[in-house]
C-alpha cells in the first residue's frame, strides 16, 4: 500500500489544479483582459454612427417583508450620433415613448395620455449628463454614450474576465467589475462585433442585493438600421405636463403596489 493517503493525493490534485489555473490565467491578467475587452466594446459602439436594438429589462424590488419582486419591461432603442435618440418601453406599469432630436426631449406617457417637453439642445452625451445631474436614473443608459469605457470604469476597484459564456446561443466574454457601491457584470459578444448582450447591476448595500438586468438583441448598425422619426406625434387628447409629473412612468410601481405599508 502506498504511504501517501487518499487525502494527501486529493490535496495534491487540488494544489496542482490551482497551479494550472494560475498558469492559464494569472490574477493580474484577469483585470488587464477585462479592461481590454471592455475598451474594445466601447470603441466599437462609439464608431457606430447609427444603431438600433431591442431590449428586455428587469428591475428587482424588495418589500419590507423581504419578498423580492421582479418587474420586467421591453422596448426598442434607436441612436443617430451625435444628437438623435428614440427609446420605447412597455411594461413596468408604463407605456412610454422618449425622443430627442438635438434640441428637445419629448416624453410621452401613452398610458397616462400625457406628455412633457423640455429644451435640451446638444448631443446625446450632453443629454445623458443632464439627466444624471438632475438625479434621473436610467440604468443601462451608459451603453448609449460615445465613451462607454470611461463611464463604466469610474470607481471600479476590481475587474475580472471570468470565462466564455453564451447568451441566447451567442458566444460572449463574461466580465465582472466591482465598485464601492455596486457590482456589475457584462457579457460582450465574441468576434468582430463586440456588442453588449447582457448587463447586470447589483446594489450590494441594499437589503437582499436587488439587481437590474438588461438584455440586448437584434442589434443593427449602419445601413442595417431602419429609418426612424425622432419626433413623436402627440395625440391631441394628450395633456402637456411638467416632466416631474410623469414619475409614474418609472419601471417600478408605487410603493403601495409593491407591498410596502401593507
Amino acid at each position: 500500500m502506498s504511504s501517501i493517503s487518499y487525502v494527501q493525493k486529493f490535496n495534491r490534485l487540488l494544489i496542482y489544479g490551482s497551479i494550472g489555473l494560475c498558469f492559464i490565467l494569472p490574477r493580474a491578467a484577469w483585470a488587464d483582459d477585462a479592461t481590454h475587452l471592455l475598451k474594445t466594446m466601447s470603441d466599437y459602439l462609439a464608431a457606430q454612427k447609427t444603431m438600433s436594438f431591442r431590449y428586455q429589462s428587469s428591475l428587482e424590488a424588495v418589500t419590507p417583508d423581504f419578498e423580492k419582486l421582479q418587474f420586467v419591461s421591453s422596448g426598442t432603442a434607436s441612436l443617430e450620433r451625435p444628437d438623435k435618440l428614440r427609446i420605447t418601453r412597455t411594461g413596468g406599469f408604463a407605456d412610454v415613448d422618449v425622443s430627442f432630436d438635438g434640441s428637445t426631449l419629448t416624453v410621452h406617457g401613452k398610458n397616462l395620455d400625457a406628455y412633457a417637453k423640455i429644451d435640451a439642445k446638444g448631443s446625446v452625451d450632453d443629454l445623458l449628463g443632464r439627466l444624471m445631474d438632475a438625479g434621473v436614473e436610467a440604468p443601462g443608459a451608459d451603453l448609449l454614450s460615445s465613451d462607454v469605457f470611461d463611464l463604466l470604469m469610474s470607481d471600479v476597484t476590481v475587474a475580472k474576465h471570468v470565462s466564455s459564456a453564451f447568451v441566447d446561443g451567442v458566444e460572449c466574454e463574461y466580465l465582472t467589475f466591482r465598485t464601492p457601491e455596486i457590482d456589475w457584470q457584462i457579457w460582450i459578444q465574441a468576434g468582430p462585433k463586440p456588442i453588449p448582450r447582457r448587463y447586470v447591476i447589483t446594489s450590494k448595500h441594499v437589503g437582499q442585493a436587488p439587481q437590474y438586468t438588461l438584455e440586448i438583441n437584434d442589434f443593427k448598425s449602419g445601413p442595417e438600421v431602419a429609418a426612424v422619426s425622432y419626433n413623436i406625434e402627440i395625440p391631441t387628447s394628450a395633456k402637456k405636463v411638467d416632466l416631474s409629473e410623469l414619475q409614474s412612468l418609472d419601471e417600478l410601481p408605487a410603493p403601495a403596489d409593491t407591498g410596502e405599508g401593507k
